[in-house]
């Protein structure tokens, strides 16, 4: 069966994220399905950041300054770089995504925490960051969508 686009929701907001099949299927091919597989981290882009239903448009694997099982150190000058090649295409930076050895994912401290800064430093740009964790189980639940707007975690949920 092929997957569909999935749409994501913040309880009450006015917009959704929209993952196409692509991109869906893209995420999973990272999940940690073995005992030795090292979280993956990347980014997530859009053309168009204005719209009622943003879709992330690409994603991109980042390389870590080092990796483990159940942890994932940015290489922050990689991140900056790519924004900045991507902005150049003309795609916006939406936030990140990452793995968990986990079938049904959620945020640790550290991702809480990472989300905050981010979304913090970014207040001028934008309202808030999206976190994607990939988890080990098919979409949509393997799938978690969280959106930071620098005081608070935001769990978005699948429409059906």
């Amino acid at each position: 069966m092929a997957e569909e686009t999935l749409l994501y929701r913040i309880p009450g907001a006015v917009w959704k994220l929209e993952l196409p099949s692509a991109t869906v299927t893209n995420l999973g091919s990272y999940a940690q399905r073995h005992s030795w597989s090292k979280e993956s981290v990347g980014q997530l882009y859009s053309v168009n950041l204005q719209s009622d239903v943003v879709r992330v448009d690409a994603i991109t694997r980042l390389q870590s300054t080092w990796s483990s099982h159940t942890r994932v150190q940015l290489d922050m000058t990689a991140v900056n770089k790519e924004r900045a090649d991507y902005f150049q295409k003309g795609l916006h930076c939406l936030g990140f995504w990452h793995t968990h050895p986990e079938p049904v994912p959620n945020p640790s401290a550290e991702d809480i925490a990472m989300a905050a800064d981010h979304a913090l430093a970014g207040r001028e740009e934008f309202s808030g960051i999206v976190i994607i964790i990939v988890g080990t189980a098919p979409a949509p639940n393997g799938l978690g969508v969280w959106v930071h707007d620098g005081t608070k975690l935001w769990k978005a949920l699948p429409e059906f």
